[in-house]
This record gives C-alpha cells, sequence and structure tokens, in this order.
C-alpha cells in the first residue's frame, strides 16, 4: 500500500470491532493499535501496564482543582502516541476517541461497528465463558464506561453518526464481511488502491 491510510474503528461491546480492526490491518498489511497504547504509554511513564489498564477508557473525574487524574494523564498521552502514529504510518486505531482525535486528518476513514444485542449477548458469552444473565449484565455495564468515557473527553455522544463515515452492523455482515465492506469502501475513498 502506497498511500498512507488511518482506519479508526470505535464499536459497541460484543460488535466484534476488535476483531474486525485486527483482520482488516492484518489484510492491508498495516499496524494494528488497541491496547497496545498501555505499553507505549507505560514506557513512557514509568506506570505499570496493569495500572494504566484499569484506568484505560475510564472517564474519572478529579476532586482536586487543577489537578490531572491518572485517567487525564493516560489520555492526553496516549492521543498524543495516536497523532504521532498517524502521521507516520498507515495503521487501524481501535477506540481511545479516535475519531475525534484523529478528525482534522485528511486520510481517515472513521468506522463504527454495532451489532443486534442478542449478536452482543452470544459473542460476550462465547468470549467470557459466561452465561446470559452474566452476559447482558457485563454488555450494559461495559457499554456505560464506553459512552461516559467517549462524552467525558470529547464533548460527543459516543455512536452518534456525526463523527463516523461508515456504520457497519456486524450481526448482518459478521466479522470477514464488515472487513470485506470497510475494505471496499476505502477503495471508494482512494484510501487504498
Amino acid at each position: 500500500m502506497a498511500k498512507r491510510c488511518i482506519v479508526t474503528i470505535g464499536r459497541e461491546y460484543g460488535s466484534g470491532g476488535r476483531e474486525i480492526g485486527e483482520k482488516l490491518a492484518e489484510k492491508l498489511g498495516i499496524s494494528f493499535y488497541d491496547r497496545q497504547f498501555l505499553e507505549m504509554a507505560s514506557l513512557e511513564t514509568g506506570y505499570s501496564e496493569d495500572a494504566l489498564s484499569r484506568q484505560d477508557e475510564i472517564a474519572e473525574k478529579s476532586y482536586f482543582p487543577y489537578r490531572e487524574n491518572l485517567s487525564e494523564e493516560l489520555f492526553k498521552i496516549q492521543s498524543r502516541i495516536m497523532i504521532e502514529k498517524a502521521k507516520s504510518e498507515s495503521c487501524v486505531i481501535v477506540g481511545r476517541c479516535s475519531d475525534i482525535i484523529l478528525k482534522d486528518f485528511a486520510n481517515v476513514a472513521h468506522i463504527f461497528v454495532y451489532a443486534h444485542e442478542e449478536t452482543k449477548v452470544r459473542h460476550i458469552m462465547e468470549r467470557n465463558n459466561l452465561d446470559e444473565v452474566k452476559a447482558r449484565k457485563l454488555l450494559k455495564k461495559t457499554e456505560k464506561i464506553r459512552r461516559t468515557y467517549y462524552q467525558y473527553f470529547t464533548d460527543c455522544d459516543w455512536g452518534d453518526r456525526e463523527n463516523k463515515d461508515l456504520l457497519i452492523n456486524s450481526s448482518v455482515t459478521g466479522i470477514d464481511g464488515s472487513v470485506d465492506v470497510i475494505i471496499a469502501y476505502l477503495k471508494v475513498r482512494g484510501l487504498i488502491d
């Protein structure tokens, strides 16, 4: 791929967005970033990856005026690293408000993956070895956390189509079909050959 292309993927929990992003990056032969930002932030800050992962994609208000908490510090570090990566290489980036952080890049496509609730619950049950009641509870909790995080750091509504170029219902297209749809879209946009 001669052109530099950035794909951001926002996703509902259980929709397969991360898996779609991984397969897309592999098929295009480009870098994939999700939790890798935690490793980079850990090396930069000296905080353990475990400590950072507990603050990852969490909105936590500081109770002290003019003082950042770890969630805010992590968001700023990940945002800076994300921008550096987007300026230097083709890549797929999952989550972390990447659609807003990279909104001014000309060579970027913002994708949002969603799914029917039953599809998400089934996926969560399989991936986490949970019964249906626990899977539904985890789905509700995780989506609330993601929505709060996104709104806290962007002042935008999570999943709102205003900041997205393409919305994909993975219940209909499946994982591989979603990858194919994104590739076709990138070709139409002229972002890849």
